[in-house]
């Protein structure tokens, strides 16, 4: 299975709820393949409050570099998507003069 898959990530996430939103933006976003595995799970202790929580630990592995890059960048990092800059407007041809305009130089 690994063989499908040259790129990874592993990311500590706080609930099922948190991997279930993980699962649904890769469906809406990713176009190649993908994969989820499942880790393990941790309890760790929250610092300012002093709770214990349960943490999963989840592998998700693309089949493509775009793939993995845009997941990174966009759900894990949570920065937006780059706009690409709009192409240049296309200068048209200046316009053919007509009989009257001639006539009217």
């Amino acid at each position: 299975m690994s063989q499908l898959y040259d790129f990874e990530t592993t990311l500590k996430l706080r609930g099922k709820g948190e991997m279930d939103r993980a699962e649904d933006w890769i469906r809406d976003n990713i176009k190649g393949l993908w994969a989820l595995e499942f880790l393990g799970m941790q309890q760790e202790q929250d610092m300012e409050t002093g709770a214990r929580r349960q943490v999963l630990h989840v592998r998700f592995m693309f089949g493509r570099k775009e793939d993995f890059l845009r997941f990174r960048t966009e759900y894990v990092e949570g920065k937006t998507p780059a706009r690409q800059p709009a192409a240049p407007a296309r200068k048209l041809p200046p316009k053919k003069k007509g009989l009257l305009a001639w006539l009217f130089e």
